[in-house]
């Protein structure tokens, strides 16, 4: 089931570690409540001045992991702070890590969802309260942010 809605993101350098950035996702401006998965560090995308990907997220790790949701309703705002480390990929409690250049960066969140969830069919059934609250499939990108990166390769690990 594939909901027709819109609703808009927004993305938010909000302040940077020794070996990490981290970001806002928000979700807010839904017409419809809508069923949405938990955005994820690799949405956010380093990109040059003419949008091309400059480099993108890696792991040293294969892991699964139950996937948590959230509902968007109209009027609600929803935010997520992202944690994102920087040319650390061999350190095991880093998870997903990028090569970053040093200086000024652009970013943005690129946020797609194609998921079939056949467990929402069978919620639906059960409940009045899964009806209305559709699940939403589909792509969506947040303007394009400016930040600087101070890390250095010879500052991590």
């Amino acid at each position: 089931m594939e909901t027709e809605t819109t609703f808009s993101i927004e993305l938010e350098h909000v302040t940077e570690g020794p070996d990490f950035h981290t970001f806002r996702v928000a979700f807010s401006g839904a017409d419809l409540r809508i069923l949405l998965p938990y955005p994820l560090v690799t949405g956010i995308r380093l990109v040059d001045a003419s949008d091309a990907i400059i480099d993108e997220w890696r792991s040293r790790y294969l892991v699964s992991e139950p996937l948590d949701d959230f509902v968007l309703a109209p009027g609600a705002r929803i935010a997520f702070d992202l944690r994102g480390y920087v040319s650390c990929a061999s350190d095991t409690e880093r998870r997903w890590t990028i090569n970053m250049p040093v200086g000024d960066c652009r970013a943005r969140f690129h946020y797609h969802v194609d998921d079939k969830r056949d467990w929402y069919d069978f919620l639906a059934k059960r409940s009045r309260f899964a009806a209305m609250t559709p699940p939403w499939n589909g792509t969506i990108e947040s303007d394009a942010i400016k930040f600087e990166n101070r890390i250095t390769p010879a500052e991590v690990g």
